[in-house]
């Protein structure tokens, strides 16, 4: 971590310990520093404490099962962790209320997974797996609920479930459980803290802990929680575009998450086609098969009679075209000499992002080093006679990886080629747009917004 933690045993119930616990809040800011005392807070208890006897267990799993309206099948009809035999602390059932009721709409959008019953079992199946992944997860949903609602710094509660959680991973380097699924969760969690904080050194020195975890695990493939895998190779891609490294595992199962989903294999959007425009000619096939298999992605998600969609198989597909984007061109190198490729690549990334974290149009993960490079292929593309791709650019670039101080620019870029292409109204607008990968219920609202101010200048 960087900053002499002080991690205190919070699994022991004497009074020294507690005193301590108080003490030392784990604020990352806490060392060599006096802390003044305010307000003594009410009597309550931060983490957990024992019930008594197996109905004990049962009413706390019916009471979980009320706070966060999970089906039965989720708490009673399977056995229970061994943890459920704990009682959450007020301040942990609100954190994890509110996660179930709003934060995780942030993280897997109802636009996009029709059902989230599932994921809602995984999560609370692996909260109370061990004490590692329920401070780790206390820890993970308070973070994530400052940032949706916007709400920073994050608690001291949540800054003390997390240094507890790293201490306990500590603990287990010299142990059989070193390389446990808790732990990959943990290192994988400081991973997606450090890039949400934009703390570049911390992130690449979790990251390369968490490469070594996996080294010793023999890869990615072997970890058996698929959930969990598919969030560790989530946040590998997303370290590679933040930073434009390499990723340092690869996931590909791109055919069989598509026909679990029942996806088209033939994907021409709004009656037209990406296929048919002639910059996409001169790009590379392995490039023109990962804009068929978005393609499809967005014809399946457009069409009003699917059925509820599993989430990890959507994720599945999110990280198997993210590696393929992401190995096709590094974002650190130059720009790639063919400028289809170029705008393809960038298009892609930035369709990819807007299915990651955002809620309300509000973004969480700020993607400066795609923005450059989408800003410096609009520059190259201004010549270019087929305009339509880098239509399709501003228009994606707009609604995730720009910011608003990009806006005069864009807003003019896009006027321009409006008056060039003779678009006259957004349906017009729109049919343009569609012949590209574009998911109706995500792209089609805030893209409208960028047309009315567009015409206006």
């Amino acid at each position: 971590m960087g900053k002499g933690f002080i991690f205190i045993d919070g699994t022991k119930s004497d009074r020294s310990t507690k005193r301590a616990a108080r003490s030392h809040a784990m604020r990352e800011k806490n060392i060599g520093k006096t802390h003044h005392r305010g307000l003594k807070p009410a009597r309550g208890r931060t983490g957990l404490s024992a019930s008594q006897g197996n109905d004990g267990r049962r009413d706390i799993a019916l009471s979980s099962h009320r706070l966060l309206n999970i089906s039965d099948s989720i708490l009673l009809c399977r056995s229970l962790p061994p943890l459920l035999s704990m009682e959450l602390a007020p301040w942990s059932l609100e954190v994890v209320k509110t996660y179930f009721t709003s934060v995780i709409m942030a993280v897997y959008p109802l636009k996009l997974c029709l059902s989230l019953d599932r994921i809602k079992s995984y999560w609370i199946r692996t909260m109370f797996l061990d004490q590692t992944s329920y401070h780790c997860s206390l820890a993970l949903m308070a973070i994530l609920k400052s940032f949706v609602f916007g709400r920073e710094p994050v608690s001291w509660e949540a800054a003390y479930h997390l240094g507890h959680a790293v201490a306990l991973v500590n603990e287990k380097l010299d142990t059989p459980d070193a390389l446990s699924n808790s732990n990959l969760a943990v290192v994988n969690f400081l991973v997606v803290r450090d890039i949400f904080k934009e703390d570049e050194a911390s992130a690449k020195i979790h990251l390369r802990g968490l490469q070594k975890m996996l080294e010793l695990r023999g890869g990615l493939c072997m970890v058996e929680d698929r959930t969990l895998a598919l969030k560790i190779a989530k946040t590998d891609i997303d370290f590679s575009l933040h930073y434009g490294t390499s990723v340092v595992s690869f996931r590909d199962r791109m055919p069989q998450a598509a026909r679990k989903l029942g996806m088209p294999t033939c994907c021409p959007v709004g009656g037209s086609s990406v296929f048919s425009t002639p910059c996409l000619a001169e790009a590379s096939p392995d490039l023109k098969e990962i804009i068929q298999d978005v393609n499809c992605l967005a014809l399946w998600f457009n069409n009003d009679d699917i059925c509820d969609a599993d989430p990890d198989d959507l994720q599945e597909i999110i990280v198997s075209v993210g590696y393929r984007l992401v190995q096709f061109d590094s974002l650190s190198s130059p720009p790639m000499e063919s400028y289809p490729n170029s705008v393809y690549q960038i298009g892609l990334i930035v369709f990819l992002t807007t299915l990651f974290l955002q809620t309300g149009g509000r973004r969480f993960l700020k993607y400066h080093l795609v923005a450059q490079r989408l800003r410096d292929i609009v520059y190259r593309g201004q010549n270019e006679p087929d305009k339509r791709p880098l239509l399709w650019l501003l228009f994606m670039g707009g609604i995730s990886v720009l910011e608003e101080s990009d806006h005069p620019w864009l807003l003019q870029r896009i006027n321009a080629i409006t008056q060039l292409l003779a678009v006259e109204s957004w349906t017009h607008m729109q049919s343009i747009l569609c012949c590209f990968p574009w998911i109706h219920h995500m792209h089609t609202e805030p893209s409208k917004h960028l047309w009315e101010l567009a015409v206006l200048i």
